[in-house]
């Protein structure tokens, strides 16, 4: 996954376990989150909720291996912009492609239906 994100001219830096992500979380600012939800020391979950406290607006991508639809439903119910599966029959270029679109810049249209839904509220 790091390689097919570098390959696309992405900068990705990798964490052993979800403390581990909130470490560098803190220390450092990301356009975008890639987490497991099984991981060493503190899940997925766990991280997300953490994260959302500190910053409710990063993007938040889970890759993983659970199939289950409440766990996917809760996780984007809790802030999670995408939620993709792992494993064998995983589409690789599926999680590169949401990576992508997530990390591209407004254009012009976006940001002025953004600003009309703004004046909106």
């Amino acid at each position: 996954m790091k390689q097919a994100l570098e390959l696309e001219d992405m900068e990705v830096e990798t964490a052993y376990d979800g403390q581990e992500g909130l470490d560098l979380f803190r220390a450092n600012e990301y356009d975008l989150l890639l987490l497991d939800y099984e991981m060493p020391r503190m899940n997925g979950e766990d991280l997300v909720r953490q994260v959302r406290k500190e910053n409710p607006y990063i993007d938040i991508i889970v890759y993983t291996n659970y199939k289950d639809f409440n766990l996917a439903k809760k996780m984007m119910n809790m802030g999670v912009n995408g939620y993709v599966n792992k494993g064998p029959e995983s589409d690789l270029q599926e999680l590169v492609d949401m990576v992508k679109q997530k990390l591209e810049p407004l254009d012009d249209e976006d940001i002025s239906l953004l600003i009309r839904n703004t004046d909106e509220i």
